[in-house]
């Protein structure tokens, strides 16, 4: 019994991730092509995704919450242990594959920033001026009106 729902669990997880690893392709994609409309509609595909995801590993903490998949390995039989260690060979590989699609679009939308930046600062004004200014040649020049007058 716990062989089966482990599988069908391992499963979903392993379809979830594959789907999320798919969704990172498609937005490293549009991170280089800088298409911002088609990046917010993957975003949420990406969150709804992700909420999908939370849901399975809810399920699997109420019905496997002191339970590993080597317990479950050493009470199943040969051609389900072949099955188990097979979908988690799957889901080792996807998540590492995921995890290197996220560290590569996170690495494009940081250059997305800095070139942001750059081409912001470029357009605006600088506030400093572009010559030397002498604005401390006579300290005991101030500006302010006193309000004691000393000609009187």
């Amino acid at each position: 019994m716990e062989t089966a729902q482990m599988t069908s669990l391992l499963e979903r997880l392993f379809k979830s991730h594959e789907e999320l690893l798919a969704l990172g392709e498609r937005k490293t994609e549009v991170l280089k092509l800088g298409d911002m409309k088609t990046l917010d509609i993957l975003l949420k595909e990406e969150d709804l995704q992700v909420k999908k995801l939370q849901m399975i590993e809810k399920e699997r903490m109420l019905k496997f919450a002191n339970v590993t998949l080597g317990d479950v390995l050493e009470q199943a039989g040969e051609q389900e242990k072949e099955r188990l260690i097979h979908l988690q060979e799957q889901l080792v590989s996807t998540y590492e594959a995921l995890k290197s699609r996220n560290e590569l679009n996170q690495e494009l939308l940081e250059q997305s920033l800095q070139y942001v930046n750059m081409s912001l600062s470029m357009v605006q004004p600088s506030s400093e001026p572009a010559t030397y200014t002498n604005s401390k040649s006579n300290p005991y020049n101030t500006n302010s009106t006193s309000l004691f007058d000393s000609k009187a």
